[in-house]
């Protein structure tokens, strides 16, 4: 999943920027969102991509908090199917499944022992 991120104010003071977030597709204006207040301490200041993706990293929580809160349209509830295969009856329902992101990153470690 892509997203979006607007940066709307940092406060050096405290060490922390106030952001917005959003998917790429979203169906709203990144300004409909809820702005937050971010501690930047612990992230990767090395560069842009390093810091975006630091930062991802940090607040992804916050964009499926998002995804969770929007309400179902009446058209999408999934129905219940049961254990058994059958496609013929899976036509034309609406059914529940799950995206498991196994997303690449890099991990920090001292050693690898194979």
């Amino acid at each position: 999943m892509k997203v979006i991120i607007k940066i709307e104010d940092y406060l050096p003071n405290t060490q922390q920027i106030i952001m917005r977030i959003c998917g790429l597709h979203s169906h709203k204006r990144i300004d409909d969102y809820r702005n937050y207040a971010i501690d930047i301490f612990d992230l990767d200041m090395t560069d842009n991509e390093t810091f975006i993706d630091s930062l991802i990293i940090k607040v992804k929580h916050l964009l499926e908090q998002q995804d969770e809160s929007e309400p179902i349209l009446d058209e999408n509830i999934p129905v219940e199917i049961g254990a058994e295969l059958d496609i013929q009856n899976l036509i034309d329902k609406v059914i529940e499944g799950k995206i498991y992101s196994r997303g690449t990153r890099l991990l920090k470690m001292r050693k690898i022992v194979l």
